[in-house]
C-alpha cells in the first residue's frame, strides 16, 4: 500500500510538473505568437518597400552579423552558462550574494559588449567586404550600401545582448511575460520607421535599420522595472567582476561559443553562400526563414525558454529521473505542434507566402524564389527545435563542452552540405543543409545524453510521436486533396485569404480530432489547461 502511495504520489507530482511547464510555455507562447506575428508584419514591410532587390539583400546581410553575434554573446553560450550559476545561487537562498554576483557579472558582460560593438563598427568594412559580398560588387553601390547599414546596425548587438540576460535574469525568477513581450517593441519600432520616415533616407534600407536601434532601446528598457521588482538591480562594480561565480560563468562559456549559437552560425554560413548566388538569394532565405522561426517561435522556442530553469532545478538536487521526465515530455510537446506546421507549410507554402509577402516589390518571381527554400526550411523544423532542448540539458548539467565538438562537427558538416547542395538546387540546397544539419545535431547529442544518464524513456516518446504522426497524416491527406483540387489558385490578396483561412482552420481541427480520437495525452494537457482557465474565469465573474 505504502509503495501504491508512493507511485501515485510520485505519478500526481510529474502531472503538476507538466503542467507548470505546459502553463508557462503556453503564457510564453501567447506573448511569442504576438512578437512573431508582429515580427512578420515588420518582414511583410520589408518586403512591400525593397521585394527582394539590392536594398533587401543589403540589409540581410547587415541584420545577419550583429544577430549572429547576438546569439553568441547572450542569448546563446553566455545565456546557457549564466542561468544554471544564477538559478543555484538563488536556490541557496542569499540575496546580497545574489546581488554581489549579479553586478559583478554585469560589469564584466557591459564592458565586453560595449568592445566587441566598437570592434564590429570598425571592421565592417573588411568583414563584409571579405565575408559577405559574394556577387554583391556586380550590381554598383551593393557593398558600399551593405557596410553603411552594418555600421548603424552593429550598436544594436549591444542593447540586445544587454536585454537578453535580463531574460534570462527574469526566467531563472519563472518570470516569462515581460521578455516574450519585449520583441513587440523591436518589430513596431522597426515597422513605425521604415513606414513614416523612408522619405527621409536615401532609400527605405536605413529607415528600416534606424528602426531597429530604436526598438533595441525600447526592448532593453521595458525589462527594466520587472527585474527591479524581484530585487535585481545593477551598479557598475569593480570588487564584483572578482566574484569565483562570475568566472564559473566564464569558464562554462568559453568552450560553449559554437554550441550554443550553432542554429545562428549555420544560419550565417548560409547567407555567405546565398551571397554568392543569383541575386535575391539572401531575401529570399531570410522570408522563408521567418516563417520557419514563426513556426518555431509559436511553441519551440517558449519550451526551450520554460524548460532551462526547471531542469537547472532539477539537476542542481540530483533528481535524474525528474531531468528525463522533463525532457521527454518536451520532446512530445514539440512534436505534437510541429509535425503538423511542417506538413502545412510544405503543402500551403505557395498560397501562404502569396498572402504575407506578394505585395508592392515583392512579385512573382519573388514568391517562386521563397517557397523553393521554404520546402526544405519546413523539413527541419521539427530538428531545430529539438536541438534547442537537447542542448538545454547540457547546460543544466554545466556541461558547454560535449555540445561544443558536436557543434564543431556540424558546423563543417553543414557548411559542406551548403556548398554541395546548393549548386543544384540553388537557395533551397542551402535551406535543405540546415534542416539536415539539425537533424545531425539532435542524433548526436541524444546519444551522447543516453550515456550521461541512462535510458531516456524511447518507447514512451516513441509511442507519442506515433500517434502524433497519424493525426498529421490524416491531416496532411486532406489539406493536399483541397490543394490539388485548385481551391486556392487563380486569386491574390484578401480573396486568397478568405480562402486560406479556412482551409487552416479545418486542418487544425481535423488534427485535433484525430489526435484526440488516438488518445493523445499532449492534446489532454492542453485542453485541461484551457478548461481550468476557462472555470477560473467563471468563478471571477
Amino acid at each position: 500500500m505504502a509503495a501504491e502511495a508512493g507511485g501515485a504520489s510520485r505519478s500526481t507530482e510529474t502531472q503538476g510538473r507538466h503542467r507548470a511547464l505546459l502553463r508557462s510555455t503556453l503564457v510564453t507562447s501567447g506573448l511569442t505568437v504576438l512578437s512573431r506575428v508582429v515580427g512578420l508584419l515588420r518582414e511583410q514591410v520589408r518586403g512591400y518597400y525593397l521585394g527582394t532587390g539590392m536594398e533587401s539583400d543589403a540589409f540581410g546581410i547587415a541584420a545577419t552579423i550583429p544577430n549572429m553575434l547576438r546569439r553568441l554573446f547572450a542569448e546563446g553560450a553566455m545565456t546557457a552558462a549564466f542561468v544554471p550559476v544564477f538559478t543555484g545561487l538563488r536556490a541557496d537562498a542569499d540575496p546580497q550574494r545574489l546581488q554581489q554576483f549579479y553586478r559583478g557579472f554585469m560589469t564584466l558582460f557591459v564592458v565586453l559588449m560595449v568592445g566587441v560593438t566598437m570592434l564590429g563598427i570598425l571592421a565592417a568594412g573588411p568583414l563584409v567586404d571579405v565575408l559577405f559580398a559574394g556577387r554583391f560588387h556586380e550590381v554598383p553601390g551593393k557593398v558600399e550600401l551593405t557596410i553603411g547599414l552594418t555600421r548603424v546596425m552593429f550598436p544594436y548587438l549591444f542593447l540586445v545582448s544587454v536585454a537578453a540576460i535580463i531574460q534570462a535574469t527574469l526566467n531563472s525568477f519563472h518570470v516569462f511575460g515581460p521578455s516574450a513581450f519585449s520583441p513587440v517593441l523591436l518589430s513596431g519600432a522597426s515597422i513605425a520607421g521604415v513606414v513614416f520616415f523612408h522619405d527621409w533616407f536615401p532609400n527605405p534600407a536605413w529607415a528600416l535599420a534606424v528602426g531597429f536601434l530604436a526598438g533595441g532601446v525600447l526592448q532593453l528598457a521595458f525589462q527594466i522595472p520587472f527585474l527591479r521588482r524581484q530585487g535585481i538591480t545593477f551598479r557598475p562594480t569593480l570588487s564584483g567582476v572578482r566574484d569565483p561565480a562570475v568566472w564559473q560563468v566564464g569558464r562554462i562559456l568559453l568552450p560553449g561559443v559554437f554550441s550554443a549559437g550553432i542554429y545562428q552560425i549555420n544560419v550565417t554560413i548560409s547567407q555567405v553562400i546565398a551571397a554568392h548566388l543569383d541575386p535575391g538569394s539572401v531575401a529570399s532565405l531570410q522570408y522563408s526563414l521567418r516563417l520557419q522561426e514563426l513556426v518555431l517561435g509559436v511553441f519551440a522556442v517558449s519550451v526551450a525558454t520554460v524548460l532551462l530553469p526547471t531542469l537547472s532545478e532539477q539537476v542542481h538536487r540530483q533528481q535524474w529521473s525528474e531531468v528525463k521526465e522533463t525532457f521527454g515530455f518536451s520532446v512530445n510537446l514539440l512534436a505534437f505542434v510541429t509535425f503538423p506546421a511542417t506538413v502545412g507549410l510544405i503543402l500551403l507554402g505557395t498560397p501562404i507566402v502569396r498572402v504575407l509577402f506578394q505585395y508592392g516589390r515583392f512579385d512573382d518571381a519573388s514568391t517562386g524564389m521563397t517557397v523553393f527554400a521554404l520546402q526544405f526550411h519546413a523539413a527541419g523544423i521539427f530538428f531545430v527545435a529539438l536541438q534547442r532542448n537537447v542542448v538545454q540539458v547540457f547546460y543544466a548539467m554545466h556541461d558547454l563542452r560535449t555540445p561544443t565538438w558536436v557543434a564543431a562537427i556540424v558546423m563543417l558538416v553543414h557548411g559542406l552540405l551548403c556548398l554541395l547542395l546548393s549548386g543544384p538546387l540553388r537557395q533551397g540546397g542551402i535551406a535543405l543543409a540546415g534542416s539536415l544539419a539539425a537533424a545531425l545535431n539532435v542524433l548526436m547529442l541524444w546519444w551522447l545524453l543516453r550515456v550521461r544518464i541512462g535510458r531516456m524513456g524511447i518507447r514512451a516518446i516513441l509511442a507519442s510521436l506515433g500517434r502524433t504522426s497519424v493525426a498529421t497524416v490524416a491531416m496532411g491527406v486532406v489539406v493536399w486533396g483541397i490543394a490539388a483540387a485548385g481551391f486556392l489558385d487563380g486569386v491574390r490578396g484578401a480573396a486568397l485569404a478568405v480562402r486560406l483561412i479556412p482551409v487552416i482552420l479545418l486542418a487544425i481541427g481535423l488534427y485535433g480530432l484525430v489526435a484526440r480520437g488516438l488518445g493523445s495525452p499532449e492534446l489532454e494537457e492542453f485542453l485541461g489547461i484551457l478548461r481550468r482557465r476557462f472555470h477560473r474565469g467563471q468563478s471571477h465573474s
